[in-house]
């Protein structure tokens, strides 16, 4: 029902920069500019917004909250089916949780803490907007297995696992490094996954080379509705609805 109602005329923001002050390619920021553009024609207003309070200091709290989360649901596991589960999971997952094992409960309910005062501060402040358009992804999409270690990376990511070199991880440079390398590809969405917002992707724009490239748009606690409505309109505006995928049908 939502998707099938005119969303109105809303108050929208855009916010355009990385938070982790990591680069953001032409086509990333081309494809928010067609979302500004595409919320234009639909009548609504749009206001250029910083969220300054969303920095390193951010997503270094939840990587540690998210490597803390691995570490338990490690332990969990385990517990249920009797014995370690360490051998059974990817590599850069055992990385991760044996660094959880080494943030203590007084440092992850800090990190919590810090994490629940940047949500509330996020959720107020943009309270006025109907939705915040930002990137999702800050590169065009990558082929499948792009983001695979290699090379030195690989080297660093096995030392860390055969040689159980997880402590250097608690030296600020290494994990300024492993969170960029984890998250450059994209990190936006996981503001929302802390502060609880809704959000939604939108199909807005197509790379020079036929690639996708969406934006999100995030709205009020509770407010799934009027995202829903203003997804709609700009696909229907964009003519996106009527895109089709070109198939390639083998001959025999």
């Amino acid at each position: 029902a939502a998707a099938a109602r005119d969303p109105g005329k809303l108050s929208l923001a855009v916010y355009r920069k990385s938070p982790l002050r990591l680069p953001i390619s032409d086509e990333t920021l081309e494809a928010l500019d067609t979302a500004v553009a595409l919320a234009r024609e639909g009548g609504h207003t749009v206001e250029e917004i910083d969220l300054p309070f969303i920095g390193r200091d951010f997503f270094a709290d939840f990587c540690r909250t998210v490597a803390s989360a691995v570490a338990g649901t490690m332990r969990a596991e385990a517990l249920r089916v009797g014995r370690s589960v360490a051998g059974d999971i990817e590599r850069a997952t055992r990385v991760l949780a044996r660094f959880g094992e080494l943030v203590s409960a007084g440092e992850t309910y800090a990190d919590l803490q810090r994490l629940h005062a940047a949500s509330r501060r996020l959720i107020a402040e943009t309270a006025q907007y109907d939705a915040v358009l930002m990137p999702i992804i800050a590169h065009p999409p990558l082929a499948c297995g792009a983001m695979d270690p290699k090379g030195a990376d690989d080297l660093i990511e096995n030392l860390l696992d055969k040689l159980h070199l997880t402590p250097l991880l608690k030296l600020k440079p290494f994990f300024g490094q492993l969170m960029d390398k984890s998250l450059w590809f994209t990190h936006w969405p996981a503001i929302q996954n802390v502060s609880g917002q809704p959000s939604i992707a939108l199909p807005v724009h197509v790379t020079d080379a036929g690639l996708p490239i969406g934006v999100q748009a995030a709205g009020r606690p509770g407010d799934e509705e009027t995202l829903l409505s203003l997804a709609a309109q700009m696909e229907k505006i964009s003519g996106w609805l009527g895109r089709r995928a070109p198939l390639m049908v083998p001959t025999r």
